[in-house]
């Protein structure tokens, strides 16, 4: 008999995004090939601990607390050459580890859902240590150049624009897909709004507002919900701490201060159902969060984004008239006035526009693509 095709993906923990990503492609994969042998590993584990945690905190800190210096490093990487032979230095440190793994497990084919997994896998496979066909899923509307590497076999990315910047990057169009960014099977058939409002506690006659993005500490959500109090309409919010207790306690201990019902949740596995019932959704512009919305036909209100991928795929959204932009608490008001003012449109517009990009079957097209290519003939 023989044995079940292995295939490993490769995340990494910045932000809950890749790591949702890689899980999504899972899913769909196990549904199409259940004989499929599979198993996730964060990147981070190939480093020792004391690298992997301060790279970590040093990236997560950086975009609090520097975010125009991360932006500057951003743009710097995607045109510096000295850029790219640090990567190729970083690759070199780093890749030792991931190599024993592979040696260990021996899968027949490696997907990368963060950019420096594949960097790593491009440089073992460009030193010949190993010939296993690998893939990297770009979570983002927009790629960095340090994503990109001819000895990645394929790549999938979110739209038809990132084609051309992988081929002038010499990735050519064999190489590359456009399949969307790969989402949980849950948000292809979103449940019926009318069931959900009563079952998770919300009053239908109420606008309702989804705040997602700030268990990283980097979105206000206390001084946002404070001052949503000054709005006119008739409001509920539901608000995702993630793991951040220290959020989720804050929120708490400000409820009694505000004239409308407050949700608060952690760490959730219903974000699907969240995003059905909600009206607006306040957040940052992660890649992921936002196919999830515009799947869930959610239009988005951005918060302040990063110089960096958060700028790129912010303008992206924007362009195509699926979001707003607030650069601060006064903004965010504003923009829910006039969202939430009798006779206006721009919601439903918004909820239009989601319907022509959103990509909810991007799991499943991956997983059936790299099933035809890789794994056919197991």
């Amino acid at each position: 008999m023989a044995k079940p095709a292995k295939v490993l993906f490769i995340s990494a923990p910045v932000g809950a995004g890749h790591v949702r990503a890689a899980a999504a492609i899972n899913q769909a994969l196990n549904k199409l090939r259940p004989d499929t042998a599979t198993s996730i590993v964060n990147v981070f584990d190939f480093f020792s601990q004391f690298w992997g945690q301060a790279l970590l905190k040093a990236y997560l800190q950086c975009l609090r607390f520097f975010p125009g210096s991360y932006g500057k490093m951003y743009g710097w990487g995607n045109t510096s050459r000295l850029a790219l032979w640090g990567r190729e230095a970083v690759s070199a440190f780093f890749a030792g580890r991931m190599l024993h793994y592979i040696e260990l497990t021996s899968p027949a084919l490696i997907v990368c859902t963060h950019a420096t997994p594949a960097g790593l896998v491009a440089y073992l496979k460009k030193h010949h240590k190993i010939n296993i066909p690998a893939i990297a899923v770009v979570t983002d509307f927009v790629v960095h150049r340090l994503w990109i590497y001819p000895e990645i076999d394929c790549y999938f990315v979110a739209n038809e624009e990132l084609l051309a910047e992988l081929e002038r990057f010499h990735i050519t169009p064999a190489q590359s897909h456009v399949a969307g960014i790969p989402i949980d099977s849950a948000f292809s058939q979103p449940p019926a709004r009318d069931q959900l409002m009563g079952r998770l506690g919300l009053c239908a006659a109420k606008k309702t507002i989804l705040m997602m993005g700030g268990g990283a500490g980097i979105l206000p959500m206390q001084e946002i919900a404070l001052a949503l109090n000054r709005l006119a309409a008739a409001i509920q919010v539901i608000v995702v701490t993630g793991q951040n207790d220290k959020l989720h306690k804050d929120l708490e201990n400000i409820k009694p201060k505000l004239t409308f019902d407050l949700k608060i949740t952690g760490f959730v596995d219903n974000v699907a159902e969240l995003m059905a019932v909600a009206d607006v959704l306040i957040s940052k512009p992660g890649g992921m969060t936002a196919a999830e919305a515009l799947s869930s036909r959610l239009p988005l209100i951005i918060y302040r984004p990063i110089p960096g991928q958060e700028e790129g795929n912010s303008k992206f959204l924007l362009a195509r008239r699926v979001a707003m932009r607030a650069e601060s608490v006064e903004d965010l008001l504003a923009l829910l006035h006039e969202l939430f003012t009798d006779g206006n449109d721009t919601l439903a517009v918004m909820r239009k526009n989601t319907v022509r990009i959103a990509r909810p079957e991007a799991a499943r097209e991956i997983a059936a693509t790299i099933t035809a290519r890789y794994l056919s003939g197991d």
